[in-house]
């Protein structure tokens, strides 16, 4: 196999732009002076998608430079370029739905039956309707304040310089490396030194994060309240559920809370103590001590994809092939990594730390997933961005489908039955975060969105909450809680995405719902495939059940999946 021993660096200069700005802005400027009125026909249809997704790789490259040494300054001005032709594009949409608007019924049958490609006439809206010119100024300002803030929690974070003290030499470290430190570092010491002085530091800022979340929740409610919409609207459109499938899973895994609580407690026990706090929680998982170099990672990736699907496991090894992996370990980099796709080269990008950890390695997984989605969409002609009809709760089935057969083959082919336990355990552990730690930043979210009709929360208020939903969605089962997971966890701040935390809880189950599946089928994998790429063509239940014949909207395909769960924490505790 042609991969490396030492994580990879991917490969940035085979995009139009490099590492070159200066042909960046030129670059942009060329898409700018391209952004023009548009008529309604195909052809200027077509050149406007292709557009849009230059736009989309743009964005995707201005992520791929945020974990690069580059200056903060730059990447300001290259967020609000690309924000500048989001809304540009926008405009023309909005002056594209008005123009069908004032057409009689009979002369928008004729005209769509010009339009070769019919996605183009759904996404301008049926039958010509058109936002109210309120609405419309609204939904612009919302997006660009959004992105602003957004920005300045990220400035902020990044200006942060945590003091801690290593051999007797004081270190400044910023929140990403002591972030990574207190949540990874193999040393239980150090991991709790780090993890006491980053709460220590987030805890004399909260006030400023505290505010920039209040404007980011009140300005998305008096958006919706023009709109006469529920704050949920937005995310269950854009991730093709109803409320009542959403509420489905939640009493679903409420009812499984003690059983689920139960594997917390059994591992307490071990250790000699009554109840485990969620900084133990969160961090066990990394004491495996099974290391795998990268070129291992690869190797079993693919083969454990190889069982599943052939086409897979080759796609995986050309992309590593290709430079389309950014596995060396920076101090720019966050936590977690991130796949970033470039639709009009129809490539992406990867980018995560890798320390040859199997959690690192699952993360890979992960990425390589989502990377596999995204292929499969490949350049279908859209007059939206992305963001708005690629669900994250398909995103999610895909990445955490691969990190979940990967993982399951690693625990089948380790010979030596400590290692065996220690990743199943780790496999357990990163499942109930899925239930239980991403559960209580929903209902965080959701209660948030509640209370802040009323009016701003204080800090305290904010610290109160953010335990109090910690407590319910672990079943009350920890001794001590994170107040500042509102602070660390940055989907909160996501411009783009309201409710960013609940498809990662929903792809998890659904994810292994499908693996059972996959199980008795033979062509399951064909279906999998058309299923990723017709994403956004219909809400992702109503393509489940054209697919898969699965109703998510019944409580006994949520209860199967988790029943897969409670299996493993049966095996591991009579192991």
């Amino acid at each position: 196999m042609e991969t490396m021993n030492t994580p990879t660096r991917w490969d940035l200069d085979i995009l139009q732009y490099g590492f070159d700005l200066n042909e960046l802005k030129r670059h942009m400027s060329k898409i700018e002076t391209k952004l023009i009125d548009t008529n309604l026909n195909e052809q200027d249809f077509v050149t406007l998608s292709e557009i849009i997704k230059q736009v989309e790789s743009l964005e995707s490259y201005y992520y791929c430079l945020t974990v690069e040494n580059i200056n903060t300054s730059v990447l300001t001005v290259l967020k609000g370029t690309i924000s500048m032709l989001k809304s540009k594009v926008r405009h023309i949409n909005s002056n594209l739905q008005e123009s069908l608007s004032h057409m009689s019924k009979k002369q928008f049958l004729n005209w769509s039956k010009s339009i070769d490609q019919k996605r183009f006439i759904s996404e301008l809206g049926k039958n010509g309707e058109v936002q109210r010119a309120e609405v419309k100024i609204i939904s612009s300002f919302a997006k660009e304040t959004l992105s602003s803030l957004e920005d300045m929690y990220t400035q902020l974070l990044n200006q942060f310089k945590v003091k801690e003290i290593f051999d007797h030499v004081e270190n400044e470290l910023t929140f990403s490396e002591a972030n990574h430190l207190a949540m990874s570092h193999t040393d239980r010491n150090i991991r709790n030194s780090v993890f006491k002085e980053l709460n220590h530091t987030l805890e004399s800022q909260a006030n400023l994060f505290a505010s920039i979340y209040n404007q980011i929740v009140g300005l998305r409610l008096n958006e919706y309240k023009i709109k006469n919409e529920d704050f949920f609207d937005e995310s269950l459109k854009m991730n093709g559920l109803t409320h009542s499938t959403l509420k489905t899973m939640w009493d679903v895994i409420d009812s499984n809370i003690d059983n689920l609580s139960n594997y917390l407690k059994i591992k307490a026990k071990e250790v000699g103590k009554a109840r485990l706090s969620w900084h133990e929680v969160m961090s066990s998982s990394e004491e495996v001590s099974f290391r795998i170099n990268f070129s291992q990672a690869i190797d079993f990736i693919t083969k454990s994809l190889t069982n599943f699907d052939t086409n897979i496991s080759t796609f995986v090894h050309e992309i590593i092939i290709r430079g389309w992996v950014d596995a060396e370990q920076r101090n720019t980099k966050p936590i977690n990594g991130f796949c970033a796709p470039f639709p009009y080269e129809g490539e992406s990008r990867i980018s995560l730390n890798y320390d040859e950890s199997i959690d690192s390695a699952r993360r890979l997984a992960h990425e390589l997933g989502h990377a596999w989605h995204f292929q499969q969409i490949g350049r279908i002609p859209s007059l939206r961005f992305s963001e708005e009809f690629f669900e994250m709760t398909m995103a999610e089935t895909s990445s955490i489908f691969f990190e979940t057969i990967f993982i399951d083959y690693v625990i089948q082919e380790s010979k030596d039955l400590v290692t065996k336990k220690a990743i199943l355990g780790s496999k357990i552990e990163r499942s109930l975060n899925y239930l239980m730690s991403i559960r209580g930043a929903y209902l965080f979210e959701e209660k948030f969105y509640e209370y802040r009709k009323n009016g701003q929360l204080d800090v305290n208020m904010v610290e109160e909450l953010s335990i109090l939903c910690q407590e319910k969605a672990y079943g009350n089962s920890l001794s001590e809680y994170e107040p500042f997971v509102w602070i660390k966890y940055d989907q909160f701040y996501q411009a783009d995405t309201p409710f960013y935390n609940y498809p990662y809880t929903f792809g998890f189950l659904l994810s292994i719902g499908l693996i059972e599946l996959a199980k008795d089928d033979e062509h399951f994998h064909k279906k999998f495939q058309q299923f990723l790429a017709e994403t956004g063509m219909l809400p992702l239940e109503k393509l489940i059940k054209k697919h898969f014949k699965i109703d998510l909207s019944e409580q006994k395909f949520w209860q199967q999946s988790i029943q897969r769960l409670l299996k493993d924490i049966e095996l591991s505790n009579n192991s």
